[in-house]
């Protein structure tokens, strides 16, 4: 039979983990990082913005100006359909 032996708990025990602390430098540094990060991203979705909308720009012409057209269209058969009633109504 095997003797049993006594144990060491120490050696079960974790040891705490040496704290690092960050100097201001170091911190402000790290802070930059991510606003230059943000700004980029920033940067990169208006420009995305400005480039859609320059792709889309003749398009969006065409459909305001026949938006335009159609109501153009509609107030003069309205104006005209207006002249027409009252002297209707005159007579």
């Amino acid at each position: 039979m095997i003797k049993p032996n006594l144990t060491n708990f120490t050696y079960f025990i974790e040891k705490p983990k040496q704290v690092i602390h960050k100097t201001k430098i170091q911190i402000q540094e790290e802070l930059n990082l991510y606003l230059n990060i943000g700004l980029l991203m920033i940067i990169i979705i208006g420009l995305y913005y400005l480039y859609r909308r320059y792709k889309t720009k003749e398009e969006h012409e065409k459909n305001t100006k026949l938006k335009l057209q159609k109501f153009d269209n509609y107030l003069k058969e309205h104006i005209i359909n207006d002249m027409l009633t009252t002297q209707n109504n005159n007579t």
